[in-house]
């Protein structure tokens, strides 16, 4: 049995991660990419602060761990180590089915 790397990698990420994104490109489409995620609305949220550490981090030249520092003392805000509940009680995302 063949499996493809691209569903190896995603099934080990899911076995240890709440939430991923994996985006790839081989070395002969380069106008070409696939994406695999976890869930639709987390991967949101992990891409927009995954591009705003990115963009600073290029600018920068720093490494992530400056850029988190950099993050809280301009922004004021802390990493999240766990995500947070839903502020509204009417968001019952989690009875969704994904």
């Amino acid at each position: 049995m063949n499996i493809d790397p691209l569903e190896q990698a995603t099934g080990i990420l899911g076995e240890h991660f709440k939430n991923y994104v994996v985006i790839v490109q081989d070395d002969e489409t380069h106008e070409y990419f696939e994406t695999r995620y976890s869930c639709p609305f987390a991967t949101y949220g992990l891409m927009v602060e995954g591009s705003r550490q990115h963009q600073i981090t290029m600018a920068t030249g720093c490494s992530i761990e400056d850029v988190a520092k950099y993050i809280h003392e301009e922004y004021g805000e802390e990493p999240q180590e766990e995500p947070q509940e839903p502020q509204d009680e009417e968001d019952n995302w989690k009875d969704w089915d994904f």
